[in-house]
C-alpha cells in the first residue's frame, strides 16, 4: 500500500512532467497533496480538492498540446473524465497513478 508521502511524490512527479513542457504553470509541490489530506481530516476538503483537480486538468491540457499518438490522446480523455469525477484524495491518487503511466513518454 502506498503511503501518503509516496502519493504526494507521485502527484508532484506527474505535475512536474507538465511543468517541464510549459513553465508558465505554477511549480508543483508535494504540499498540494498534503493540503488536501489535512482538509479531509477536518471534513472541509472541497476547496483543496477543487484546486488540485484544476491543477491536474491544466497538466492534462498541456499534454494534449504535445504531439501524441491517438491512443495516448484517448487515454488522456479518459484521465480527464476520471479527474472530473474525483471526490477525495484516494480518487486523486488513482488519477495520478494512471496519469503517470499515460505520460511516461514525457519523463
Amino acid at each position: 500500500m502506498a503511503t501518503e508521502e509516496m502519493k504526494a511524490m507521485r502527484l508532484e512527479a506527474f505535475l512536474n512532467r507538465a511543468y517541464k513542457l510549459d513553465k508558465r504553470i505554477k511549480r508543483p509541490s508535494k504540499g498540494e497533496y498534503y493540503s488536501l489530506t489535512r482538509a479531509e481530516e477536518n471534513d472541509d476538503s472541497q476547496k483543496e480538492l477543487k484546486i488540485l483537480k484544476e491543477r491536474i486538468e491544466q497538466a492534462i491540457e498541456i499534454f494534449f498540446k504535445q504531439s501524441i499518438d491517438y491512443q495516448t490522446e484517448e487515454s488522456l480523455k479518459v484521465l480527464g473524465s476520471l479527474n472530473a469525477q474525483a471526490k477525495n484524495s484516494s480518487d486523486v491518487s488513482l488519477v495520478i497513478e494512471k496519469g503517470l503511466k499515460i505520460t511516461e513518454q514525457f519523463k
